[in-house]
């Protein structure tokens, strides 16, 4: 996934709906803490935060499936470098 980048959810996870876009603003890795963190904005400029850790079983099959959950949305991400 790339930061900047707009994504529409394909299957509900934690309180994302199928069909709502995101926008990636930070993700990164803090291995002290063992964590994969993400910070999307929703349209309406709302920031939410997820966070996977690397010692739970359940986060580490979504970490490695994320394209079943994401996907790229094309015409917003086009739109924003055509201007």
């Amino acid at each position: 996934m790339e930061t900047g980048k707009a994504y529409i959810v394909r299957k509900n996870i934690f309180n994302f709906k199928v069909g709502q876009i995101l926008t990636l603003k930070r993700c990164g890795y803090q291995a002290y803490y063992g964590e994969y963190n993400y910070v999307f904005t929703d349209t309406e400029n709302t920031s939410i935060c997820i966070v996977l850790r690397d010692d739970v079983d359940d986060d580490m099959k979504i970490y490695h499936h994320l394209d079943e959950y994401f996907e790229k949305e094309t015409y917003i991400n086009e739109r924003k470098y055509r201007k």
